[in-house]
């Protein structure tokens, strides 16, 4: 039986759960999926190998890359267009997520999946409107690009409202 590290207290505060498990939402499930297909016998797929994925899921995907200058920033390119409304997306050539605390969340989730070379799958509230409950998921995956390490990544995200309980 395979037993997942526990999530440390800053985890545990950024997230409702981050796993290696596939996500809950049917549509990231279907990018994980194709994800892993582009893999095959790769450790990671290349930017070039993502190509290919249904008109259905591309509003929801977006991609990140690892900011040359070791600030340990990551900036957001290509993404769809329900992508580009749940992160709050603005600027031109440099899209910068609105909310920060989106930010601090996907940066730490980048920087997992570059650490661990492994797709990985997160979900956390934001704020809600009308007594709502807004869950984001985020699936995240890694990209080569024939260099050392990781600085690129394959992503997706969905938001769906529940009530408050």
């Amino acid at each position: 039986m395979t037993t997942l590290d526990p999530l440390t207290e800053p985890l545990v505060r950024l997230f409702l759960r981050i796993d290696a498990a596939s996500p809950t939402d049917p549509l990231l499930r279907a990018l994980s999926e194709f994800w892993q297909l582009k893999r095959g016998s790769k450790i990671v797929p290349s930017e070039a190998d993502m190509t290919g994925f249904s008109g259905e899921v591309s509003p929801y995907v977006f991609f990140a890359r690892l900011t040359p200058k070791e600030t340990g920033h990551w900036s957001v390119s290509g993404a769809g267009f329900v992508a580009a409304a749940v992160l709050q997306l603005k600027g031109g050539q440099e899209l910068e997520i609105g909310d920060k605390r989106i930010a601090v969340r996907l940066r730490r989730l980048f920087d997992i999946v570059a650490e661990k070379v492994e797709p990985y799958s997160a979900m956390f509230e934001i704020d809600g409107q009308n007594g709502q409950r807004q869950l984001v998921e985020v699936f995240a995956a890694p990209l080569g690009n024939g260099e050392k390490g990781i600085h690129m990544v394959f992503a997706a995200v969905n938001k769906r409202t529940e009530a408050k309980q």
